[in-house]
């Protein structure tokens, strides 16, 4: 009877992780965005802290008011950079939206000199609003703008939720790793917390290349762009670092604003254009970043990509944003915990 009974709860022990298990993959795929809104929070309070601790390594400062400072700090150079550059860069970007659309015409007269071109300008509609019309009644351009703008709204909201997430986090870091350490055995809290250590390592690493690279792609591109006598080439050049965030598809995005401006200029503008913008990615992507990458984090580039193609099907935009850190952070987690704990037993 105590077998049968000892049996049972087993099977009910079972039954019941199995269950767990399957509701915590089920709450992932629903709420995708709110682990990327808290891994987001998490990476901007990482920021924060390293500065936080360089001042406070520094200077006789505590780590509360050395963090007070960073916030200043960030406050005083965002709102800087835009007092000094708003307006040449609001200058240029009024004139890049009103030159773009004079672009897209000179190329599809370009595409309406070729067989091919004539074929690919077929498949567009001919007004530009159906487009942006679903088909249905009442689902026309107005609905459309309703919904951009409440996902752009919706997007502010997240920017403000993981800014709020990360000061707070940055404030007491240690309250929130001792508190997600007590849900684990008592003799496996110390190795969690060096791990924890190890995926901050991580995380700051990583800001500091991404910072690096985005400040050499940005004034490089720029400097280029504006010695080829292009137009807008502070707004372009802005474009191309803060596109370059994104690993793999960012140079790519911020070549095609690049490309349209030069187009009215004539065909071999765009061969200058394009040759700069492969010699800034050949110039980071064999030169600067295999020398940050012996520094700071190294990431397998096929794995990031693939990384990045899954989140961005699972979240949109903000996957392929935080593909990268994440990817870090898994990483480690999995060479730690289970390579080493587990299929070496190395500590």
């Amino acid at each position: 009877m105590e077998h049968t009974s000892s049996f049972t709860r087993r099977v009910a022990t079972a039954a019941l992780i199995t269950l767990l298990i399957a509701a915590l993959f089920c709450l992932i795929g629903y709420a995708a965005s709110f682990f990327f809104l808290v891994f987001g929070g998490i990476t901007f309070a990482v920021i924060i802290s390293a500065m936080a601790h360089f001042i406070q390594h520094k200077t006789p400062l505590s780590y509360g008011l050395s963090v007070a400072i960073v916030l200043l700090l960030l406050v005083g150079l965002i709102g800087g950079t835009i007092w000094g550059l708003a307006p040449t860069v609001s200058q240029q970007a009024n004139d890049l939206a009103e030159s773009l659309p004079k672009s897209v015409d000179q190329l599809k007269m370009t595409l309406q000199e070729t067989k091919w071109g004539r074929k690919l300008l077929d498949g567009i509609p001919e007004n530009p609003s159906d487009l942006l019309s679903s088909g249905g009644p009442g689902k026309g351009v107005l609905s459309e703008l309703t919904g951009i703008f409440s996902g752009t709204l919706g997007g502010l909201v997240n920017v403000l939720i993981v800014i709020i997430t990360g000061i707070y986090l940055a404030f007491n870091p240690g309250t929130y790793r001792k508190g997600f350490v007590r849900l684990f055995n008592p003799s496996y809290r110390n190795r969690l917390l060096d791990v924890m250590d190890t995926c901050y390592s991580a995380l700051k690493n990583w800001f500091i290349s991404r910072t690096i690279t985005m400040t050499v792609v940005g004034v490089v591109t720029g400097i280029g762009l504006g010695l080829l006598g292009v137009p807008f080439a502070i707004v372009l050049g802005i474009v191309a670092g803060v596109l370059n965030f994104i690993p793999n598809l960012g140079p790519y995005l911020a070549l095609v604003p690049a490309l349209l401006v030069a187009l009215p200029q004539g065909p071999e503008y765009l061969l200058y254009v394009f040759a700069l913008y492969m010699g800034v990615q050949s110039l980071e992507g064999y030169v600067l970043t295999p020398l940050l990458d012996k520094k700071f984090v190294s990431l397998p580039p096929a794995l990031l990509l693939f990384g990045q193609v899954l989140m961005g099907i699972l979240v949109g935009l903000v996957g392929i944003l935080f593909a990268s850190p994440l990817i870090a952070v898994l990483m480690i987690i999995v060479e730690e915990l289970y390579v080493n704990d587990r299929l070496e037993h190395k500590t």
